[in-house]
């Protein structure tokens, strides 16, 4: 039955200039530095999106990699409804998207580049398990001084670092002193970056859906309607996406629709207080 409904949603999509539907990656690790692969803008509005019939639910949505692409950062930004949004540190725009993001509403996370397992080049404030505490503390504070209004973090990349529970405990002790959030991006199976958080009972979230492994409308789709049954089956569901052409076109398509369908679109703030933290 979930086949048939899945079909009949994406056909639509399909029109819309897409190529074959392809299975999604399971924790993708772009480089978001430079800029991952954009495409060209879609023409012409997508079709309306109707989501199945179900329990009420609250979804996070969270846009990485802002700062390098005034114009995509600032679309991000525009989108509508309470979304939250992650920033690169040291980056040409990175300051004035999130002074922009703040000023609308959405909450503002510093998105950490953190080290990974095939030693990916990371960036400006890239946290390593090279550096020492005082070294990765440092660095930390400056990246977040990078960002004004940041109310948390999340990891860019991280395959390696995330799995490493020292420098975890680290960022967790640093968090906390700053009484900020964590969300754990999940760019690795065996990561223990929300373990390390829970042990020091630091407010915190973990994500459970990339939109756009594959940037094209309809794997776009497949993949919010994963995060939507995820939420209703569990109450909740975080789902992260990046400042690609065709998940905005979808986004500024289907975000003013979701109350009306019985989805509560939520920051992570706010998720996370009304968690009681």
């Amino acid at each position: 039955m979930r086949q048939g409904l899945l079909l009949a949603l994406l056909l639509p999509l399909a029109a819309w200039g897409m190529r074959p539907l392809e299975t999604p990656q399971a924790v993708p690790e772009t480089s978001g530095l430079v800029g991952a692969p954009y495409t060209a803008p879609l023409a012409g509005p997508p079709p309306a999106f109707v989501l199945p019939a179900g329990n009420p639910a609250t979804l996070v949505i969270i846009i990485d990699d802002l700062g390098n692409r005034l114009k995509e950062g600032r679309q991000t930004v525009a989108l509508p409804g309470r979304i939250s949004v992650a920033v690169l540190p040291h980056t040409p725009h990175g300051a004035r998207l999130a002074e922009e993001a703040y000023r609308s509403g959405k909450d503002v996370m510093l998105h950490a580049p953190m080290s990974t397992l095939d030693q990916r080049p990371l960036g400006p404030g890239a946290l390593t398990a090279e550096l020492s505490e005082l070294e990765f503390r440092n660095t930390l504070g400056a990246a977040l001084a990078s960002v004004p209004h940041a109310q948390g973090v999340n990891n860019h990349m991280g395959s390696g670092l995330t799995q490493q529970a020292e420098p975890m405990r680290w960022l967790m002790t640093e968090l906390t002193e700053r009484q900020l959030y964590f969300v754990d991006s999940r760019t690795h199976s065996a990561t223990v970056a929300a373990a390390a958080a829970a042990e020091a009972g630091l407010p915190h979230l973990s994500r459970q859906v990339f939109l756009d492994n594959v940037a094209q409308p309809a794997a776009i789709a497949e993949r919010f309607l994963n995060a939507v049954e995820q939420a209703r089956r569990r109450g909740i569901a975080v789902a992260i996406g990046h400042p690609y052409p065709e998940t905005i076109a979808f986004l500024q398509t289907v975000l003013p629709g979701l109350e009306e369908q019985g989805i509560h679109l939520a920051t992570v703030s706010e998720v996370l207080a009304g968690a009681g933290h």
